[in-house]
């Protein structure tokens, strides 16, 4: 089997690169080694940004408020103390003007939907990458094992894209260097009923070594998000769950009825927060792309927005590649170029944003 591009992870910067090439004509395959569209609590928040690139893939229209709820403003609120300060996106110019917020993976999941329709794209659910094809010193495809099957499948390819994530065996098999730094602190993250008169507006309660952030979510539901110490996860819960609900009802009393419904840990996620940095994005025939190559703190919000702004930097340079037949990584070092400053400049930003708190 031999196409265009492989693309291994169908996350958001997967999934984007992937319709924006079909949408180019080119032949994709997209390994995901999940077993169907992701599963996993956790709210989606579209900056303007990647507002912008789902408008450029024809997705923008399809956003109906079932799918996403509009938040204007997000106010920063000192813990048993006053607003410090009001971030306001209506100052930006319309339609672009506002975060969208979805329900958990909503937004993903229409991506999915919408890339499965594509004729130039295969997507393989539950198959595991095994690894790199090499062919004159050079990245020449991957090997892939399917779900169910036995032996494995080798698929050739003018480019393999890293796109698993902060701990990408891509780029393990690539030989491309990364320092991986663990953050301290992770979110605990629930779905919960909308307090009352939350419309339209977000909030986060900051102090020392503490943070809860409420996003209005669609069908009058809150993602709410709760930063702990990742060590002391197990502590937290040991203490129980009316420790925990008393506790964000103390920093926000109009959660005390919202946190009602909350009954089973089994209703909490955690977010792990990691920091990616590698020596280089490309090499001949390979790419990274999204937290691959650069993992960052979500405290900056432009985790996925930056890998769905490398996909769609990349696909551009594939065009190119595709029209030359050079897959090089002098060929492809175009999109690094134009990419990482702007990352670098994030992951400072985000980790910057820590002394707060």
């Amino acid at each position: 089997m031999k196409v265009d591009v492989v693309i291994v992870g169908a996350g958001g910067g997967g999934a984007v690169l992937g319709l924006a090439l079909a949408q180019m004509g080119v032949s994709v395959l997209v390994v995901e080694r999940q077993p169907g569209p992701p599963t996993a609590l956790r709210g989606e928040t579209i900056q303007p940004n990647g507002q912008q690139i789902l408008a450029r893939l024809g997705l923008f229209s399809a956003f109906e408020p079932e799918v996403v709820e509009s938040v204007q403003r997000v106010h920063f609120i000192r813990i048993g103390g006053d607003r410090l300060c009001t971030m306001d996106y209506g100052m930006l110019p319309d339609p672009y003007n506002r975060v969208l917020v979805a329900l958990s993976n909503a937004v993903h999941h229409l991506l999915l939907s919408r890339l499965c329709t594509q004729p130039s794209v295969q997507l393989w659910y539950g198959a595991e990458f095994q690894g790199i094809l090499q062919k004159n010193g050079r990245v020449d495809g991957v090997v892939v094992r399917r779900a169910g099957e036995q032996s494995s499948t080798e698929v050739q390819a003018n480019l393999v894209v890293g796109a698993d994530g902060a701990a990408s065996l891509v780029r393990r098999a690539l030989g491309i260097r990364a320092e991986t730094h663990r953050y301290r602190h992770g979110y605990l993250i629930a779905l919960l009923p909308r307090p009352e008169g939350m419309r339209g507006e977000a909030r986060y309660s900051v102090g020392r070594g503490e943070l809860l952030g409420l996003f209005p979510a669609p069908g009058d539901r809150v993602v709410a998000l709760y930063m702990v110490e990742a060590d002391e996860l197990e502590a937290v819960k040991a203490r129980g769950l009316a420790a925990f609900k008393a506790r964000v009802g103390e920093i926000d009393a109009a959660m005390a009825k919202p946190l009602g419904s909350l009954a089973s840990w089994e209703q909490v996620g955690f977010l792990p927060c990691t920091r990616v940095r590698t020596d280089r994005w490309v090499m001949d025939g390979g790419a990274l792309i999204g937290d691959a190559a650069h993992a960052m703190n979500p405290h900056a919000s432009q985790g996925r927005m930056q890998a769905m702004a490398d996909a769609m930097a990349l696909a551009d340079v594939i065009g190119r590649c595709r029209e030359t037949g050079d897959w090089s990584a002098e060929a492809l070092a175009s999109y690094e170029r134009a990419r990482r400053p702007q990352v670098e400049m994030l992951q400072r930003l985000a980790d910057e944003q820590t002394f707060f708190w």
